[in-house]
C-alpha cells in the first residue's frame, strides 16, 4: 500500500452473517463492533449489515445487483474487517475477495468459539498462497475486538 493514511481516509469493509444468522453472537454484539469502527474515526465502505429490517430490505434486491454493490464497496475499502462467528457463505467469498485483491483482511471471532471456525478461512493465515496481510484473533468484547482493529490497520494502512 502506498503511503501511510490517517483514520478518517482509511475505508474499512465490515463483513458478518446475514443470512447465515446471528447463533453465537447477537446482531446487536455485531453492530456494537461496527460502531466501534466509526467511533475510532474509520470511514466504513458500508452501514446496512445490522441495521433493523435488513435481510427484509435486501430479499426485495437482484442477487446481481447485491453482488456487484458489495464488490464495488470491497474494491474501494482500503481494509477488510471480519466477524466470523458465526459461519456465512457470504462472509467467506468476500474474505476470499478481498485477499485475491491484495487487500489487509482481519478475521475476528468471539473468544471461546475457536473449535467452531472453518479450519479453511483460518489457514489463510500465513499460508504460502495468500500474498497479503491476513490475521484471525479471538476477542473478549468490542473494547477488546477495537484494540485488535486499530492495531491491525495502523500496521498495515494506518500511521506510522
Amino acid at each position: 500500500m502506498a503511503g501511510k493514511k490517517k483514520p478518517g481516509e482509511i475505508i474499512v469493509y465490515f463483513g458478518c452473517s446475514m443470512l447465515g444468522g446471528y447463533a453465537a453472537v447477537s446482531r446487536e454484539e455485531i453492530a456494537r463492533l461496527h460502531k466501534r469502527i466509526a467511533e475510532m474515526g474509520y470511514r466504513l465502505a458500508s452501514d446496512h449489515q445490522t441495521q433493523p429490517g435488513i435481510i427484509e430490505r435486501e430479499s426485495k434486491l437482484d442477487p446481481l445487483l447485491i453482488h456487484d454493490r458489495d464488490y464495488q464497496w470491497l474494491l474501494g475499502s482500503d481494509v477488510g474487517i471480519f466477524e466470523i462467528s458465526n459461519p456465512s457463505l457470504g462472509v467467506g467469498s468476500e474474505i476470499s475477495d478481498m485477499i485475491c485483491a491484495g487487500k489487509p483482511v482481519l478475521m475476528l471471532f468471539k473468544q471461546g468459539l475457536e473449535d467452531r471456525i472453518s479450519s479453511y478461512i483460518r489457514g489463510k493465515v500465513g499460508s504460502r498462497y495468500v500474498c497479503c496481510p491476513v490475521e484471525c484473533h479471538a476477542y473478549r468484547d468490542a473494547n477488546d475486538a477495537g484494540d485488535r482493529i486499530r492495531t491491525f490497520i495502523d500496521a498495515h494502512c494506518g500511521k506510522d
